[in-house]
């Protein structure tokens, strides 16, 4: 096998597969691409101070290290300001017990970056799938046992990162009952997932240098937070380095790095915009609000859509407001103007109203 040459089959099928393909795609990468530095921190911290490093990352880190990813504490700060500290410490205590009953194995520590990264697999390609193929509205007019039935799967199924279910159960703000689903379950209950097993192979760690450097060089690619910029350079170094050390071959390693290359190269879609009620959290009526966003008509009504990223593309969520006014769909315009109350739900009363182009990147950071 021929490895750029296969890279070079993948960039092409990347660049022309249909829109939810790539998007689903860009979104498992994303998951990935954001668990490296912690998966690599834990590994370096594990072999310089010995195993109670794993507790470190565990609880410092994004969640994506050894246990229920819910003991994250910049996880648990994050749910502590969207749903209330009680919330938040709750999470971490159910999280702590769980994880001395019965550690989980979806995250469990790994003395190898890439059977590592192999463990994450699964749960990132279903986080990307249900990302890229579920309306972020879908649950919206759902009874509330069901409503909750479905957030609690969608917190089991899709959240190999305590951040990224954060961002998920806040995504679903609007519809409480399924935000309460994901936080009962997300990063504390944990079911067994078939794991792809990944050797040592020089070519795997050298390609996933290659995607790390990338994606810091773009300063996320709208994959992940810019904010991870030095952690992955810094990541690009350690596979390097783990490549120097490497002895054994894996084909599957190198083809899911080749894989996770043409997504770093090909870059991301902008995302499929739905929205029919607005998604500010906290929001009240007479609230002064100056948004950019897409124009998205649905029904009869215009809301202006923009995606947030927590941790990574995969947790991308809506942020969107409706208007009290229809505008041009699938048009990008900037908002000035008061909330006010309009039947059920908060419209905004736009003072000015100004077309402007698409950005370079459709998502804001938060």
């Amino acid at each position: 096998m021929r490895p750029w040459l296969v890279l070079c089959a993948l960039i092409a099928l990347a660049a022309g597969a249909p829109q939810t393909l790539r998007a689903a795609s860009a979104c498992a990468a994303s998951v990935l691409l954001e668990s490296l530095p912690y998966l690599a921190a834990g590994i370096v911290l594990t072999a310089a101070i010995g195993p109670r490093a794993r507790q470190l990352v565990a609880y410092l880190g994004c969640g994506c290290g050894g246990g229920p990813a819910a003991r994250s504490l910049p996880a648990a700060l994050a749910t502590g300001l969207i749903f209330g500290f009680p919330v938040a410490i709750a999470r971490v205590l159910a999280a702590s017990a769980v994880a001395r009953i019965r550690p989980a194995r979806i995250h469990e520590h790994r003395d190898s970056l890439l059977e590592a990264i192999g463990a994450l697999v699964p749960a990132a390609l279903i986080a990307g799938t249900i990302a890229a193929v579920v309306p972020a509205d879908a649950m919206a007019s759902w009874p509330t046992p069901l409503a909750f039935t479905a957030g609690a799967l969608l917190g089991i199924a899709a959240s190999p990162c305590a951040l990224g279910g954060v961002a998920l159960a806040a995504s679903l703000h609007a519809h409480a009952a399924a935000a309460a689903g994901v936080l009962c379950t997300a990063g504390i209950v944990t079911v067994p997932l078939p794991r792809l097993t990944l050797r040592e192979d020089r070519s795997a760690y050298l390609l996933l240098a290659l995607a790390c450097a990338v994606v810091a060089w773009q300063h996320g690619d709208a994959l992940v937070h810019p904010r991870m910029t030095m952690p992955l350079a810094c990541t690009a170094a350690i596979c390097v380095i783990l490549a120097i050390r490497a002895r054994a071959a894996s084909r599957a390693a190198m083809l899911l790095a080749l894989a996770i290359v043409a997504v770093a190269v090909t870059g991301a879609p902008a995302p499929q915009y739905t929205a029919d009620e607005t998604t500010l959290a906290d929001a009240f009526a007479g609230e002064h609000v100056s948004f950019s966003g897409i124009a998205v008509t649905s029904a009869g009504r215009t809301a202006l859509v923009r995606y947030a990223i927590t941790c990574c593309r995969a947790d991308a969520a809506p942020v969107s407001v409706l208007l009290d006014h229809t505008a041009s769909n699938a048009r990008w315009f900037h908002a000035d103007g008061e909330l006010r109350t309009c039947g059920a739900a908060l419209c905004l009363h736009a003072d000015r109203l100004v077309p402007i182009a698409p950005p370079e990147d459709p998502f804001v950071y938060l």
